[in-house]
């Protein structure tokens, strides 16, 4: 079928699906093929009774639907495409046409209809070609239709409804999605079994090869011809190059009758679009992703700045001559606007009407509490502007900073330094319950939040701590106006705000817990570090562009430090240098970008000593894809040395582990199989096994727990240095989480852990004594056989079980962790949140790797019978 051949043809081409099917959408792209997605505004009322079949009907359908985006093009004085692929589908039965059904008891009748009979599938395709000849666009059409048959078994009317009822059939050609529930009302499909989902991928691609490679056979469908469009910029006809194709027939000979005129058999004639061929390079699509990507942000800030969030929160939904009348703007820029916020997945629109996302009415509404509208609105003032003279810093040499100063707003007019309030203000109530609550400070009973604006931060403070007495230090300019900001809470006597400059010492620092929350204006993942000198500090991702110089002279024993930033995560390379994803934060800051490391020893420098570089969890573009992945990235991130992390615990806790479940297990085998006979008592037998096992790994993981917990904590402490992870060894992890949460903290997770063990060791145990039991001499059972027996019981086993162990080790994991760091309530609310967050499959991550671990365990289990045999 060539198909790789024809896709990469297509991949230097403008190419247009003038279709909104989500199925058709998905085909395509699964088969390789880059598009955009115009759909088409034809709207199908071609009288069906003048056509001579129903083919014939959906092939020109098809052709109509793709025929009309370049009309759209034109009139929109746009660019137009290089091709456009448009496709009808359609049910026929007893040469009756059934499309979609207009309410459901059309559903009903078209469904009825096709109850026990075969019927057939018709999906009709154009392929429309555009080039310029002459001045004129002409636009070359290849057709084609694909046929399936289907038969349906006989329905009941209860069926036919509870499919009805699903809404499934209603936007459904003949009524059904056989890709989907209608699936169970199929007997059996002949044919194409994609062209019944709503396009024949394999006669689309054959008929490409035709086009692209071979001379069409006389039989072959025949292209047509229009030429009645005018131009509307430079284009070049498509052409075989692999086959060399003829020269370019003259355009404007005249037309045929009905419009079309047939063009000789043969492949398409002209050089690909600019003289493109097959050996250049792929377009770099990331790189025309970063060169584009700021018209996608001046549609969000104009869309905020026109309010139009603010029109649809609580009218919606509105039609597009609704909002550009609240908006006093031209119907048709306020339809574009719309249209382009809901492919950016801003608004939605349903029925020729549009309304907020919950997103949008969440952040974009000037109104929401938690509205990032001043945020918008600083960006696209004076942020978009500063970057608009980038040209000039960088020719100047000066760290390029936007005006107004964030640090300096006393320099700038009274409405300036508003914006910037605004903008700080959402940003500090979107994120102060994450600061507030990101470590434990209620061993202080005093704050001071250096740069502290509005406050929003010092009433979330007080709220989650009722004994902190909070300062505000800012500048007086601030200070004056921050009274005409609302907090989420009522103003509290605990809560001071008190003007100054950085040259002004903060009051009362030098008891209290400093904190300064400093704002880049980039994706949040705010970073935290708390501390105290001569104390231990813990390092979050990240640190803010400047501290200030007054903590480090006047911060005295027993003070502790927070700094939250919002920026993205970096990490350090093997060199030491920061790796970002795309950003600006540099251009912002006016110096380098600093990773952990460089932040340990600046705090270092300033007297902070033991700072320690912490991560609640990998990060997830730093999440290993599988086993292969991970053994091949640790040596190189970690060093081959941290394969063996946490290996003292597991030796240490693996010995009184199986000497207990060996030694509990005879006990409670004689609590539960006692008199019974395993011919003529089968289930009991089996049951008592399954609790003899079960009990006897549950009594043994209440003594070695914690090692198991430390075991876990360690292997998951990542870091090439001992000053980059959070425990220096099994000791170390042991006492800080004791010292932290108590001796209940090393049992975090157990709950779940006893039921996951009682799993794995009624398995383990209970189905392989079974299982050897059943053989006819299970004395004297080869080694071998008893191996393969023990390992399929362990691999079942460790399968079974291991969703319980995924969320063992995230309970695990909170151990030690305050505030936002707490993923989960409990285990109840682990399991919700994986299943809902993750999918059903992130339970299973590592079990493959747990099943290659537990073929040790199936030799332990078979080499322990050979032992009892000798002794």
């Amino acid at each position: 079928m060539l198909l790789c051949p024809v896709i990469r043809k297509l991949q230097h081409k403008r190419v247009v699906l003038a279709s909104s099917s989500p199925r058709r959408q998905e085909i395509l792209s699964n088969a390789g093929l880059r598009f955009e997605v115009v759909p088409s505004r034809f709207k199908e009322k071609l009288h069906k009774a003048s056509f001579a079949s129903p083919q014939a009907y959906a092939v020109e359908t098809a052709k109509q639907k793709a025929l009309e985006p370049s009309l759209y093009f034109l009139q929109k004085d746009l660019r137009a495409p290089d091709v456009v692929i448009g496709a009808d589908t359609i049910v026929a039965v007893g040469g009756l046409i059934l499309e979609k059904p207009v309410d459901k008891q059309d559903a009903y009748r078209m469904l009825s209809r096709l109850s026990g009979k075969e019927h057939s599938v018709f999906t009709g395709v154009a392929v429309v070609h555009c080039c310029t000849k002459d001045g004129q666009l002409d636009t070359q059409v290849s057709e084609f239709y694909e046929e399936t048959t289907v038969k349906f078994s006989a329905l009941s009317e209860e069926l036919l409804w509870e499919y009805i009822d699903s809404g499934e059939p209603m936007d459904k050609a003949g009524g059904y999605g056989i890709q989907a529930l209608g699936g169970m009302l199929v007997e059996y499909v002949h044919g194409d079994f994609l062209n019944v989902v709503g396009f024949p991928l394999n006669r689309f691609c054959k008929e490409l090869a035709c086009l692209y490679h071979a001379p069409r056979d006389p039989g072959a469908p025949q292209r047509i011809h229009y030429d009645s469009i005018p131009a509307v910029d430079t284009f070049e006809d498509l052409s075989n190059v692999e086959g060399g194709g003829s020269d370019p027939a003259p355009a404007n000979r005249g037309l045929e009758a009905g419009g079309v005129r047939p063009r000789a058999p043969g492949t398409l004639d002209a050089p690909d679009l600019n003289g493109v061929r097959d050996s250049q390079p792929p377009i770099p699509a990331r790189l025309l992703g970063l060169m584009d990507g700021f018209k996608a942000s001046k549609v969000l800030l104009t869309a905020c700045r026109l309010n139009v969030f603010d029109v649809l929160k609580d009218r919606g939904p509105l039609t597009a001559a609704d909002v550009a009348r609240e908006i006093d703007a031209s119907v048709d820029g306020a339809e574009r606007l719309l249209d382009v916020c809901v492919a950016l997945g801003l608004l939605e629109k349903a029925g020729g009407g549009y309304s907020n996302t919950e997103t949008a009415s969440r952040h974009l509404a000037s109104d929401a509490e938690l509205s990032l509208h001043g945020l918008a609105a600083y960006l696209d003032g004076p942020v978009w502007g500063a970057f608009t003279h980038l040209g000039r810093a960088v020719r100047e040499g000066a760290a390029w900073t936007p005006e107004p100063l964030p640090q300096a707003p006393h320099k700038q007019s009274t409405e300036a330094t508003l914006q910037f309030m605004r903008a700080s203000h959402g940003l500090s109530k979107l994120t102060a319950h994450h600061v507030a609550t990101a470590f434990d400070l209620s061993p202080f009973t005093s704050a001071c939040h250096l740069q502290g604006c509005t406050g929003a931060l010092a009433h979330k403070l007080v709220q989650e701590y009722p004994r902190l007495q909070v300062t505000v230090f800012d500048l007086p300019e601030v200070i004056e106006l921050a009274g005409d900001f609302q907090t989420d809470a009522r103003p509290s006597e605990r809560v001071h705000f008190v003007p100054g400059t950085e040259q002004t010492a903060p009051p009362g620092i030098a008891e209290s817990a400093a904190l300064s929350l400093q704002t880049e204006f980039l994706p949040p993942s705010h970073r935290e570090v708390r501390g105290s000198p001569g104390g231990t500090r813990r390092l979050g991702p990240g640190m803010p562009a400047r501290p200030f110089p007054v903590i480090s002279v006047s911060v005295s024993p027993g003070a502790g430090l927070l700094l939250a930033e919002l920026a993205p995560v970096e990490e350090e390379d093997a060199g030491g240098a920061a790796r970002r994803p795309p950003g600006l934060q540099i251009l912002g800051a006016g110096r380098a970008p600093r990773g952990p490391g460089q932040y340990r020893r600046l705090l270092q420098g300033l007297g902070f000593r033991d700072v320690q570089h912490a991560s609640k969890q990998i990060a997830a573009d730093k999440q290993y894809k599988g086993i292969v992945d991970c053994i091949v990235r640790i040596p190189k991130e970690q060093g081959v040395l941290s394969f063996w992390r946490g290996n003292l615990a597991n030796v240490i806790r693996y010995f009184p582990t199986q000497a207990l479940n060996f030694a509990f297990k005879d006990k409670y085998k004689q609590i539960f199989l006692g008199g019974v006979d395993k011919h003529t008592q089968f289930w009991r037998y089996f049951a008592g096994n399954l609790a003899s096992g079960g009990a006897a790994g549950a009594t043994s993981l209440c003594f070695v727990y914690p090692l198991d917990f430390a075991r876990t904590r360690l292997a998951a402490d990542v870091g090439k240095s001992g000053s980059e992870r959070e425990f220096k060894g099994l000791g170390d992890c042991l006492v800080k989480i004791t010292k932290s949460d108590g001796i209940r903290g090393l049992y975090q997770g157990f709950n779940v852990s006893v039921q996951g063990i009682i799993i794995y060791r009624a398995a383990y145990f209970g189905i392989y004594d079974t299982a050897k039991g059943m053989l006819p001499d299970p004395k004297n059972t080869h080694i071998v056989v008893s191996w393969m027996i023990a390992q399929t019981v362990t691999a079942v086993a460790g399968v079974v079980s291991y969703p319980f162990d995924t969320v063992r080790r995230r309970m695990m994991m909170q151990s030690g962790r305050k505030g936002a760091d707490i993923m989960y309530k409990g285990t109840v609310d682990c399991w919700r949140k994986i299943l809902k967050d993750e999918g059903g499959k992130a339970f299973f991550k590592g079990a493959w790797s747990n099943v290659l671990r537990g073929m040790g365990g199936a030799f332990v289990l078979v080499l322990y019978d050979e032992l009892k045999k000798v002794i």
